[in-house]
């Protein structure tokens, strides 16, 4: 049961301009979400499997479209109780968002955050060991993915991880149900319902990734209707 066309219409996020407590109640509540379905849990698995299977102590890890960072707060609360050394670096193209992010994740000297456009042009990720992004790939059309993904992952050292939600008809009022359960705002289920209408099912994530030559990865189907794609950027970085 999966919906079968991708929808391209935009969430209220993508809005850069957008801020104030409309702002701040979404990302509280998008960030309540993450947490509810294992999403933080999921990603910071795959981060430190890679980073224990490279014997790494020391990483730059950058997080594209990091929201309100809540992802970012809890790599950096676990590096520190694993005694890594990690650079945490949060992009995002509203300023609002990051501001949010400072203010409710506190000031660990791992984290900082850069606002970028990140669909513009002439964007390039910083150099770093590792690449993360949740809810991200959806934002490109077909064509477009991988020629971004061609030209910004030369600029990562190991692996990029994407968790991304699957297309599924479950999903979708899945998310509907809880929403309301928890009382969240207009916004919140309108968006998320969006984003679920425009996210990958896992063959159209292959076709991609054909595209592109980026031939070692690994595409796992996690808890809650969500991808875990991990594509490795070197032959020699490659998980055993």
């Amino acid at each position: 049961m999966f919906l079968k066309d991708r929808s391209h219409h935009a969430e209220q996020l993508d809005n850069f301009d957008l801020r104030g407590p409309v702002l701040h109640q979404t990302l509280r509540e998008l960030g309540q979400i993450n947490r509810l379905f294992g999403n933080i849990k999921t990603v910071e698995k795959a981060i430190w499997r890679e980073v224990e299977a490279a014997k790494l102590r020391k990483a730059t890890i950058v997080d594209l479209g990091c929201g309100g960072g809540d992802l970012l707060a809890a790599l950096a609360q676990t590096a520190m109780q694993k005694g890594y050394e990690v650079e945490l670096i949060g992009i995002d193209g509203n300023p609002a968002s990051l501001s949010f992010a400072k203010e409710h994740n506190g000031h660990p000297s791992s984290l900082s955050y850069q606002q970028a456009d990140i669909s513009h042009p002439d964007f390039l990720i910083p150099t770093c060991d590792f690449l993360i992004s949740s809810h991200f790939l959806y934002h490109f059309q077909d064509e477009e993915l991988p020629a971004f993904l061609h030209k910004q992952l030369k600029r990562v050292r190991r692996a990029a991880i994407f968790s991304e939600l699957d297309r599924h008809f479950i999903a979708l009022h899945l998310f509907k149900f809880v929403s309301l359960l928890l009382g969240f705002s207009k916004m919140t289920r309108r968006d998320g319902q969006t984003a679920v209408r425009r996210a990958f099912r896992r063959k159209e994530l292959r076709q991609i990734l054909k595209q592109t030559s980026f031939t070692h990865y690994r595409l796992a189907y996690k808890w809650a209707f969500r991808h875990l794609l991990t594509i490795y950027c070197s032959h020699d970085n490659l998980s055993k």
